[in-house]
């Protein structure tokens, strides 16, 4: 059975919608659960989000039911569920709703987010959602271009500059592979893009450097927040972590923790995803 819209009840009832459609903007997020780290990241993202959708109520979402948790359980912070928020809105007579997601790439995460938003659908009057980072051919070149300039400071002679991706076993991991190209095309060879749960590995990365013969490697993570994988995987003191392994090697190991959240042209790009989904409403 179809829900009836707030917008049919109000019409059912005499009344017009002119000036009382209640629009909001959710920003869907993993999460974290490192204070410092969202703040810098998520935290700023949302901001931009919100303020770029003046005349929205502004609300947020995570996905991971162990980030929600420990949230609640160690800090007294509650926050929904995408399903949680939607309800929520849906309860409070919202009839449009924009979603932007943080998410990097169109994997599991995205892909979940994506059918939960669509089960909504009948019960709003325009629900839409913007694309993650790396969601058109586009995205590619603007986050090359923008991490290119903003690590600047960190590539030169004899430097490899190496990102720490999340990968998948999602199709959608192909995207790792498409952002080195877009590197390599738009002149920043010392540029390379591993991940840790999937390929290319730390061992692909590792004999790039050699290939290289670089003697000092930059490690930075190529995640929306410098969390649990940045700080044990990549960073971390144990022996199996990225750093440990080139340290090892013989290389100078100098770690940069900034998440992708931390770069305001990478912020601007989800804000440009979440106006065109914004659009997209409009011509429902």
């Amino acid at each position: 059975m179809r829900l009836k819209s707030y917008k049919k009840i109000l019409e059912d009832n005499g009344e017009s919608m002119e000036n009382q459609e209640k629009k909001a903007v959710l920003a869907v997020s993993f999460g974290t659960s490192f204070k410092e780290t969202r703040e810098k990241a998520l935290d700023v993202i949302e901001k931009d989000i919100r303020e770029a959708f003046p005349g929205y109520e502004f609300c947020r979402a995570y996905t991971s039911p162990t980030v929600r948790r420990i949230l609640q359980q160690r800090d007294g912070i509650c926050v929904d569920d995408v399903a949680g928020a939607l309800d929520r809105l849906w309860k409070e007579g919202y009839q449009k709703v924009v979603a932007q997601a943080t998410h990097v790439i169109r994997g599991f995460e995205y892909n979940r987010m994506k059918d939960t938003l669509e089960g909504y659908r009948g019960r709003f009057d325009r629900l839409s959602y913007g694309g993650p980072l790396l969601a058109g051919e586009e995205d590619y070149r603007k986050v090359v271009r923008i991490l290119g300039r903003e690590l600047g400071p960190y590539r030169g002679p004899g430097t490899a500059l190496v990102f720490m991706g999340h990968g998948t076993g999602h199709e959608a991991n192909a995207s790792y592979a498409k952002l080195q190209q877009a590197f390599m095309e738009e002149g920043f060879e010392d540029c390379l893009v591993g991940t840790v749960e999937a390929s290319p590995t730390l061992e692909n990365m590792m004999k790039q450097v050699r290939s290289r013969r670089s003697r000092k490697v930059v490690l930075t993570p190529f995640l929306v927040v410098a969390g649990d994988h940045a700080h044990k995987d990549m960073a971390g003191g144990g022996e199996g972590s990225w750093k440990s392994r080139f340290l090892r090697s013989g290389y100078e190991v100098e770690c940069v923790m900034r998440g992708l959240g931390e770069y305001a042209g990478i912020r601007q790009i989800y804000v440009g995803h979440g106006k065109e989904a914004e659009k997209e409403a409009e011509n429902v």
